[in-house]
């Protein structure tokens, strides 16, 4: 068998009576966590979608346009309008990820109005862990914009710097909106979409968390890859708003690259940078930093990258209490952008 049709083969519904299991379960679970999240609230309606809807729409799952560790994106036609579903892996049964799944939608739900997150149009509750269906205005992983070596599209300097700020305006949401703080917990290029028309978007609310009532801070399991885990969470398993800010500089880091796994280990970078104040000068730099955004840009460019990098290594410092809240990091980054 093609290895993507067997990788595809578990996303087949179930027959009628385990559909309604399915249904009644993870109906209940959304349920209990909007109540439990948000008094039952949601700013925009959670449109049920059947299976049977979901599997015309997008001709039994026929276009998967990404694989991530969770699962699958899927291209359809709902209607008359397009969009994209997000499929988790249909694995045996996991607490853990089922918990994601709804974590999911329950957090889109509340922040799907923001320009900057991928429109949450419904869901279908009828597999073993929910599937999400979103607004598909014709889109690129941010992960291909910046690290495809075939693609000869080039994301410029001031695309970048606008993806960084949206997505930091983003998180402060999460942090400041509710009553109960969201941490995002894993910002990643490929939780990232720029749309047709230059719009960021992001996306994958699964291994989020929401901190309890009154408190600052949340022990958790530890999820994630060791290279790029805030050195406190991985010594304490402990989540806090500064947890999102150590993300929120690796984030920066691979948007100034353009590549993936060019930086040495970002303790070392601080470290260095603390050491040897001028070894992060621009010449240094440039080893780093993708050529085509250093090609012809004058000094007005080279202060800016240097202060992007600058305020990278102040989110990336080994101690929480040392680094920026978010909504200065997305102040800053306001402040180069206007300098342009």
């Amino acid at each position: 068998m093609n290895p993507l049709k067997k990788l595809m083969s578990c996303c087949r519904p179930y027959d009628k009576e385990e559909i309604s299991v399915d249904l009644l379960k993870n109906g209940g679970e959304l349920l209990e966590e909007l109540i439990a999240s948000f008094n039952g609230r949601h700013r925009i309606p959670i449109v049920s979608i059947s299976a049977k809807e979901l599997i015309r729409a997008t001709n039994d799952f026929a276009k998967c346009v990404h694989i991530s560790e969770n699962g699958y994106l899927f291209k359809g036609c709902l209607g008359q309008r397009p969009i994209l579903v997000k499929k988790f892996r249909e694995e045996p049964i996991s607490p853990r990820k089922l918990n994601g799944a709804i974590n999911d939608i329950v957090i889109t739900s509340q922040i799907s109005h923001l320009k900057n997150v991928l429109k949450l149009i419904g869901c279908c509750l009828e597999f073993k862990y929910p599937a999400m269906v979103y607004e598909d205005a014709g889109y690129e992983l941010l992960t291909d914009l910046l690290y495809n070596p075939n693609s000869d599209n080039f994301f410029p300097w001031r695309s970048r710097l606008k993806v960084a700020q949206d997505i930091a305006y983003v998180v402060a949401y999460l942090h400041a909106a509710f009553p109960r703080p969201v941490i995002y917990k894993e910002l990643r290029t490929d939780k990232v979409i720029v749309d047709q028309f230059g719009v960021t978007k992001l996306f994958d609310f699964s291994n989020s968390i929401m901190l309890p009532p009154g408190e600052f801070q949340v022990k958790d399991l530890l999820l994630g890859q060791c290279d790029s885990m805030d050195p406190e969470y991985a010594k304490t398993k402990i989540v806090n708003q500064k947890t999102d800010v150590y993300s929120m500089g690796l984030f920066l880091l691979n948007l100034l690259a353009g590549q993936q796994s060019i930086w040495p280990h970002p303790v070392e970078i601080v470290h260095t940078k603390k050491r040897d104040t001028d070894c992060f000068g621009m010449d240094q730099l440039k080893h780093y930093v993708d050529q085509k955004i250093t090609e012809g840009g004058g000094n007005e460019a080279e202060m800016q990258l240097q202060d992007f990098l600058d305020l990278a290594l102040r989110c990336i410092e080994e101690k929480g209490e040392d680094r920026p809240d978010i909504m200065t990091v997305a102040k800053e980054l306001r402040k180069i952008e206007k300098s342009c």
